[in-house]
């Protein structure tokens, strides 16, 4: 069993309790504009170009066989014609070129994951993160199988849109789902980020039907997710569906819009991270709507 992977985060914090590693897997069914990791929507591996590193010899753009890079201010990357052959990255001598995304077994994941099980002590673990998990979930699955054998707490990050089989096996191996409630209008949701959220608010009812271990979180996004009627519109819901639900709001994190810069595009969201007293403020929404258990950065 293989998967597509972009990424490792080793020593993790946010990831689930204590101490994490936490893999970052490729492909995402959604199209969320303030999305932080936008070089892990497509499943399939990429080019990734760096800016900051690159020196303008052109070296990458002399050695390509495919002649997929064209270079002014910056490097340009045709990713259709680009084939990964590896050649530019090589021989840039600013290592501003780079695969982003490989194939690996599901065997190789598991160790690479479990290298600093030492330091995980009784509250962390391991925590499949994306991209969306669910996207493989049958990869994600064995991943998680084989740490949770070799004595791991597991975790993942998911939105939920998936099929219920998805939730049925991941069920199985995971300890914690750490899910994102993003927009409860469902048009709403399905104009800004590409889908409808039926399925995602079905498959939160099942897991805690079923007695799953889960967070809620909403990230407060300017313009998009932050406003009032939205939160509390969420909060009424989980709490009518689990009126012990944990709930926690990710405070807007404007540093990926470097990432987009990369990928010659206009990162859409405007403003900034909150204050602490701007988050107060949502934080007695939630009070008002009866949610127990807030979880605060």
């Amino acid at each position: 069993m293989t998967g597509v992977i972009f990424d490792l985060k080793r020593f993790a914090v946010h990831d689930g309790g204590g101490l994490r590693s936490t893999l970052f897997l490729k492909g995402c069914p959604l199209r969320c504009p303030w999305c932080q990791n936008p070089e892990g929507m497509e499943l399939r591996p990429a080019l990734w170009y760096s800016p900051g590193e690159c020196l303008g010899c052109g070296t990458c753009r002399a050695v390509c066989p495919e002649k997929a890079l064209t270079l002014d201010e910056r490097i340009h990357i045709n990713q259709e014609a680009c084939t990964l052959c590896g050649v530019c990255e090589e021989a840039c001598p600013g290592a501003a070129l780079k695969q982003m995304g490989r194939e690996i077994t599901a065997e190789e994941a598991a160790e690479l994951l479990l290298r600093d099980q030492v330091f995980f002590g009784e509250q962390g673990g391991v925590t499949l993160s994306g991209g969306e998990v669910l996207l493989q979930w049958e990869f994600a699955a064995q991943v998680l199988k084989l740490c949770r054998e070799a004595g791991a707490n597991t975790a993942i990050e998911t939105c939920l849109l998936a099929p219920r089989r998805a939730l049925e096996v991941m069920l199985l191996v995971t300890d914690h789902f750490m899910i994102d409630i993003k927009i409860l209008d469902s048009s709403r949701h399905e104009e800004l980020l590409g889908a409808g959220n039926q399925q995602i608010l079905e498959n939160y009812r099942w897991l805690v039907e079923q007695g799953a271990d889960v967070l809620v979180r909403t990230p407060l996004i300017p313009g998009y997710t932050d406003t009032e009627e939205n939160i509390r519109g969420i909060a009424r819901f989980i709490r009518n569906v689990d009126p012990k639900a944990r709930y926690e709001l990710l405070n807007f994190n404007p540093l990926c819009r470097s990432k987009y810069a990369a990928l010659e595009q206009e990162y859409p969201v405007e403003g900034r991270a909150l204050s602490q007293k701007e988050l107060e403020r949502y934080y007695r929404i939630l009070e008002e709507e009866g949610i127990q258990y807030i979880v605060k950065e």
